[in-house]
Formats: C-alpha cells, structure tokens, sequence
C-alpha cells in the first residue's frame, strides 16, 4: 500500500481488541490481547464471539492423552460485517509455532471457515491467526475490508509432563482469541 493510498485510508476500529494481518505471512501487530485458552480434559472446547464474528476451537483431550493432538477450529463473520460486505472474501490461516496454514481464495463473507491445525503438543503456547479480505460499502464509500483474528492456546491433558517442570498451567488471564477490522477506503 503505497503511503499516499495510506494517508487517504480511514481505519474503522471495531470495539474488539487489536489485530491486523495486512500482509497474510505473519501477523501485522500482536494486538494487545495477551491471554490463552487452555484446553483441558474438562474443558475442551471454546467459544468466544465479538463485532467481527464467532470462532470455535475444540480438541479431544480424552483421546490424545500423552500424544500429539488436532485442534480444530472455525470463524465466521458477524451479520454486521456480512450487511457492509459487496464481494467476496480471500481469506488465508497460519501458525505461529507449527508449518500449518490454510487458505480459501473468493469464498462469501457468510462463509463457515473451519480447519484443523494438527500435532499440537501438550504444555505448550501456540497462536493461530487468520485474515480475510473483501471489499465493503459503508455510508455510500467503497473500500477494502481487513479483518484478521488470532486465537492463543495450549492443551493440557493433567497427565503429559510439562515442560514447566510438572506445574499445572498458567490460569487465563483472558479469553485468548481478539479481532480487529480495518477498511482503507478507496479515494473520492
């Protein structure tokens, strides 16, 4: 993005914690949300929503006790950001600390992402991050729409050994997955 087009930009921040994947390989800021989920044997599936969508993170603890374990996950875009929406989105997912990454070029803003990051191991903290982009229409403006999420996580089965030396894990501080949503809106 050229520093003229940037200028020109208007940012609409969504009253969600901050993150923004501009360039799709890593995440642009790390926003200020710095809690994790921890999957537990009692606890093994999460659900959290906000202005930008809903996202799910489910592992089964009970069948992956002392090994390697998928977690699966999905989003989906709020009604609000479908009701700006005027094409379709590109929208691709990385990891942080596994070589996992997902991608679904042109799919509709109503679209119900799901995948699997697999081989997570126990005791230790991970961050998964998605972006998609479209194209919006607010107030009669036409734009370009960046919506990224990262979801922070770790499992922990009460059985595996921690690499922390046998303590349990660290208790969430908050709930692990923020978003954030910003347009560039194209020049009058």
């Amino acid at each position: 993005m050229s520093l003229l087009s940037v200028r020109r930009s208007a940012l609409i921040a969504v009253p969600a914690l901050a993150l923004a994947l501009l360039t799709g390989a890593t995440p642009a800021h790390a926003g200020v949300n710095q809690g994790s989920h921890t999957f537990k044997m009692s606890t093994p599936s999460y659900h959290r929503s906000d202005a930008n969508g809903t996202f799910d993170g489910q592992v089964n603890m009970a069948g992956n006790v002392g090994r390697n374990a998928p977690m699966a996950w999905s989003f989906t875009t709020s009604p609000t950001v479908r009701k700006i929406a005027v094409g379709p989105m590109n929208c691709k997912a990385g990891h942080m600390q596994l070589p996992y990454s997902d991608s679904h070029p042109a799919v509709g803003v109503d679209y119900h992402w799901h995948s699997t990051v697999p081989n997570n191991r126990h005791n230790t903290n991970y961050t998964l991050y998605g972006n998609c982009t479209f194209r919006v229409k607010v107030s009669g403006r036409i734009g370009t729409a960046n919506l990224g999420f990262r979801f922070n996580y770790s499992l922990f089965d009460g059985i595996s050994r921690s690499a922390r030396g046998g303590e349990a894990p660290v208790p969430e501080a908050d709930p692990g997955y923020a978003s954030d949503l910003q347009i560039a809106y194209d020049p009058a």
